[in-house]
């Protein structure tokens, strides 16, 4: 991909560049394919792949860990990654499941370029970098992006050029990517409820005649359903749903007003598909049929004036206040008189569209329910074992091994392993493998280790060449395809580390290495945790966040980031933590302003060590922790704590030791 530019990569932020040198740069692309898939993950489930040209990683639903070139992501619903050509991407779903739409591209450059372009390429190379889009109007990119699904399965036929139609549809969705990207609104600014409320009626008013659930409108405004529905219920006492139908209801008035059009027609126009759904809706709200409603206008010979005469002074201010409205609102329908609370504002006249402006304070509101997550699957332990002829003097060149993908014959003293991710635990058991993926021989406490080791990252050609004797996997999804390469022992991702490293000894016929091994680690770990004790007052508890000050962070429990601080060396989990995480999950992604809920009087926040740190004290948020005020946040690669084979562990847990020290140390010279 892009060849010409591949030598100027850049490491600065694609925001270095302005909206308009970002688009010029991408007008001199020529795009030669496009390729679109869709990705599905169950809750807890894990899949590694590479991209082998610039992709965009739309995630559309669900919640996951991404670790992308040396940096995790916590993606929740609508997040978008770009990802430049030969990058690894881990993704590990969340609570909720995932569901992700790459958007794989092939290009080149225009060649020469313009001179002025040079320096732009030299102070960043989007299409090498590795950047996130968190839109803040989502529907439409992800409105383009099923469509370019859509055409990426048709066939290209002379008649119905479908690669051209991707394509074109591709730049759409593009433009709209980068607008979001660098014109984003600014994301310190908090949404009141009535802003919330506003901006999604707005929604509604252009878009009431396409198929809509709770989920799909809580999608376009980037908010959980559950939010949403409370939020338009503390403000208009009723769900979205229920004025998505009144808005309807509304149109359909004015459709059987002023045309001749016919049931089934108007049903479609306003999202009815069905005309006997929308004639039942219909009685619902006006009390008649619409052909009685129709009927009665003709009568009358009135044309319809709901909605259109003017009820607030056109001098006046378009808005509905609480103070204005108190009497109004208990008078009308009983409602209560704090519906509009704290001085919220919603502009009358979309009330008046959606026919709340008079009687809007009613209480029957929709009945809007958030689909519950599924419970993760709980991972199971492989087993293994050898089987012996007897004959000490002459062992077999092979055995068989007991995996979850049954029976395996395995080398009994294999030299040639490839594994995608289980590096580390191979080395510690004394065993340098011939090829492995990229992001593990990029793992920050083994780089003193990995030379000579190939980068295979999903690539099966990689493999082959290596010529392997034995292949160790932790994805079920590749074992068929490594399996006709060579012998291949799938092992399910376990978290306890001394299980796993038992379990790989099992394989490679290195016991007493693990045994040796596991030695090594308890004595360290329980110095370390000897080490800690001493920093940890009875009852402080002890928090692991991710992201540092952003809108939401990640909390984790005894996994990932927080599988050494918590699982090995015991650190107490704030009460809440262990009653909101799922165990099978391990993490959950949370808004900052609900962090004092989880925050212990320690805490252990994953940043980007390399390009971030962040002033906590001065956040009016994180300002007012315990932990804060007493210099009791500690700052912690993300990246390092990310990985958790034994080798890592163990130096993870020396780092937090060291942390804490030096801290105590410094805490008590001031």
């Amino acid at each position: 991909m892009l060849d010409t530019i591949n030598h100027r990569r850049s490491g600065g932020a694609v925001m270095l560049l302005r909206l308009n040198e970002h688009i010029r740069l991408w007008n001199l692309v020529h795009i030669r394919h496009i390729e679109v898939r869709k990705m599905t993950l169950k809750p807890g489930g894990r899949s590694s792949f590479s991209f082998r040209s610039g992709s965009f990683l739309c995630m559309s639903r669900g919640n996951a860990l991404i670790i992308l070139n040396r940096r995790t992501y916590s993606a929740n619903n609508i997040h978008i990654i770009h990802a430049p050509g030969k990058s690894y991407c881990e993704v590990n779903a969340g609570i909720d499941g995932a569901e992700f739409i790459i958007a794989g591209y092939e290009a080149d450059l225009e060649t020469p370029l313009p001179e002025d372009l040079l320096p732009l390429l030299d102070k960043c190379n989007p299409f090498e970098a590795v950047y996130s889009v968190i839109p803040h109007q989502p529907v439409a990119l992800y409105d383009l992006l099923a469509e370019m699904l859509r055409l990426s399965l048709l066939p290209d036929l002379p008649e119905q050029p479908a690669s051209l139609q991707l394509k074109g549809v591709f730049y759409q969705w593009l433009s709209h990517a980068l607008e979001q990207y660098h014109c984003g609104p600014a994301p310190s600014k908090a949404t009141s409820p009535a802003e919330l409320v506003t901006m999604t009626l707005e929604y509604m008013l252009k878009h009431y005649s396409e198929p809509h659930t709770l989920d799909t409108l809580a999608l376009a405004v980037n908010r959980s359903p559950g939010h949403l529905s409370n939020c338009f219920k503390q403000v208009l006492n009723r769900g979205p749903i229920d004025c998505l139908i009144r808005l309807r209801i509304h149109k359909a008035c004015e459709l059987l007003a002023e045309t001749k059009l016919p049931l089934r027609t108007i049903a479609s126009a306003i999202g009815y598909q069905d005309a006997y759904y929308f004639s039942n809706a219909f009685k619902k709200h006006k009390g008649m049929s619409p052909q009685r409603y129709r009927k009665l206008l003709q009568q009358e010979d009135v044309t319809l004036s709901e909605g259109r005469n003017p009820i607030v002074d056109p001098q006046q201010p378009c808005y509905i206040a609480n103070r204005d409205n108190e009497n109004h609102c208990q008078h009308e329908s009983g409602g209560s008189a704090n519906m509009f609370k704290n001085s919220m504002m919603v502009p009358a006249s979309l009330l008046l569209a959606f026919g709340l402006l008079i009687g809007g304070c009613g209480s029957n509101a929709a009945n809007d329910a958030t689909p519950s997550a599924s419970p993760g699957a709980s991972p199971s332990q492989a087993s293994s074992g050898a089987t012996d002829s007897g004959d000490s003097a002459r062992e077999p060149s092979t055995r068989l091994v007991a995996t979850p993908m049954g029976e395996v014959e395995v080398p009994t003293e294999p030299q040639r392993v490839v594994t995608d991710f289980y590096l580390g635990y191979l080395l510690a058991l004394g065993v340098k493998p011939a090829g492995t993926n990229r992001m593990f021989l990029e793992n920050p406490y083994l780089e003193d280790q990995v030379a000579g080791i190939a980068d295979i990252s999903d690539n099966l050609e990689a493999i082959v060449g290596l010529n392997p004797d034995l292949i160790v996997t932790g994805d079920a999804d590749k074992y068929e395809a490594y399996s006709k390469i060579a012998p291949t022992v799938y092992l399910e991702n376990n978290s306890n580390v001394r299980e796993q490293v038992k379990q790989l000894s099992e394989v490679l016929g290195k016991q007493e290495d693990a045994s040796s091994w596991l030695t090594t680690f308890e004595d360290k770990l329980a110095a370390a945790k000897e080490r800690v004790k001493t920093h940890l007052k009875d009852g402080e508890t002890v928090t692991v966040f991710d992201g540092g000050i952003i809108k939401e962070v990640t909390l984790y429990g005894s996994a990932y980031t927080g599988k050494t601080i918590h699982g090995e060396l015991g650190m107490p989990m704030n009460e809440n933590v262990v009653k909101d995480i799922d165990p099978k999950v391990g993490w959950l992604r949370i808004s900052s302003e609900v962090v004092d809920k989880y925050a212990g009087e320690h805490i252990f926040m994953a940043v980007n060590a390399k390009n971030e740190t962040f002033d906590y004290a001065g956040d009016s948020i994180w300002g007012t922790l315990p932990a804060v005020k007493s210099n009791q946040l500690y700052e912690i690669d993300g990246y390092r704590f990310y990985f958790s084979d034994p080798i890592s562990v163990m130096g993870q847990i020396e780092d937090i030791a060291d942390m804490m020290d030096e801290r105590a140390t410094a805490n008590a010279a001031q």
